[in-house]
């Protein structure tokens, strides 16, 4: 009996190890964010930005009272922020007409999709995230990050930190391989 709980984890560990592997081999065969954006049919004129290092995801709806106080505030501070090479799309959660209209009456100058358009986005996760939200990811699709309600203004500062990781790991790289590792 004992021999069998010793065994269980193990085997159980290995499954998870097979089951992460495939997950990354699924996500490195989908198409990069830019190529989904690309074929998708959009609720508005504006069209996104397919050379964006960075897509932010939102997520809003008529109905919802937070989505009408801090969304025009993270549409403000979009608007202001363009260094940060982010594409900002709305993803409609309502019925198609109403979406429009919503995007049109609050004027939200950015493009809209419906989820369906887009098919499954790489890295995309509102897990445990009501409305509004917003999830980040680099045009390969790799999540970045994802805020809900006033936590969604805090992504400059997520984007800045990941540009410094990504420099460090750089730098890391560099520093290895004139080693010779």
């Amino acid at each position: 009996m004992l021999f069998a709980l010793f065994v269980l984890p193990v085997s159980c560990a290995e499954d998870d190890d097979a089951v992460e592997q495939t997950e990354k081999k699924a996500a490195k065969s989908m198409p990069a964010i830019p190529a989904l954006l690309a074929e998708a049919r959009y609720l508005t004129r504006k069209k996104p930005n397919l050379k964006a290092q960075y897509y932010g995801f939102l997520r809003s709806a008529s109905w919802c009272v937070p989505c009408q106080f801090f969304v025009p505030k993270l549409l403000n501070e979009y608007r202001k922020m363009k260094s940060f090479k982010m594409e900002l799309i709305l993803l409609g959660q309502e019925d198609e007409a109403v979406v429009k209209n919503y995007m049109k009456e609050h004027d939200y100058n950015i493009p809209g999709v419906m989820p369906a358009e887009l098919g499954t986005v790489p890295g995309l996760s509102y897990n445990g995230l009501g409305f509004p939200s917003l999830c980040i990811v680099d045009a390969e699709g790799n999540f970045i990050a994802s805020n809900g309600g006033a936590n969604m203004m805090k992504w400059k500062d997520i984007l800045k930190e990941h540009k410094k990781q990504l420099q460090k790991e750089k730098r890391e790289a560099r520093k290895n391989s004139a080693k010779g590792e």
